[in-house]
């Protein structure tokens, strides 16, 4: 049994780390959370299996991050909703977290035909303040890993004496 356990965390663990590089781990958290929030509910897992399998970046990372993010991803969709509504300078929407995620709960496409407006209001809320901040999050952390001393694999040492 404990052999058993043992196989499957060395597999998780192989599975999480896929051979990324320090910046490219960076990059899959932050993508991964920068999607995860975007305030249309049913589309993160799609634009970060997208991105993921495009940019080379770990799958299994942002996936999971992105089902922890759930609950921020439903506290951030009237802040986002209102900073689009005051982009626009229109007036506010009374929508309710529950109603919208009640909507989409009944619906996708009938959600995005009855909150059209409101979504594209919240989605430009999420370009205006959540793409910053995972453009300096990322720039933040390329700075933290040049300080960051990298260990070299000792299979990739090895491997690179033979030649």
């Amino acid at each position: 049994m404990k052999q058993k356990i043992k196989n499957i965390t060395k597999k998780t663990k192989s599975l999480f780390k896929q051979g990324l590089t320090p910046k490219q781990l960076s990059l899959s958290i932050i993508v991964s959370t920068l999607l995860s929030v975007i305030p249309i509910l049913g589309v993160s897992t799609f634009l970060i299996t997208v991105v993921s399998l495009k940019s080379k970046l770990n799958l299994p990372i942002m996936i999971a991050l992105s089902y922890l993010m759930w609950p921020v991803q439903i506290l951030l969709i009237l802040p986002f909703i209102k900073a689009g509504e005051f982009i626009f300078s229109i007036p506010p929407s009374h929508h309710t977290v529950d109603e919208i995620i009640n909507s989409f709960q009944n619906g996708f496409f009938s959600t995005l035909g009855k909150l059209s407006f409101e979504l594209l209001c919240g989605f430009a809320g999420w370009v205006i303040i959540a793409i910053p901040i995972a453009i300096a999050a990322y720039g933040l952390a390329l700075l933290i890993l040049k300080f960051i001393p990298i260990k070299k694999d000792h299979h990739q040492n090895k491997h690179s004496s033979n030649l």
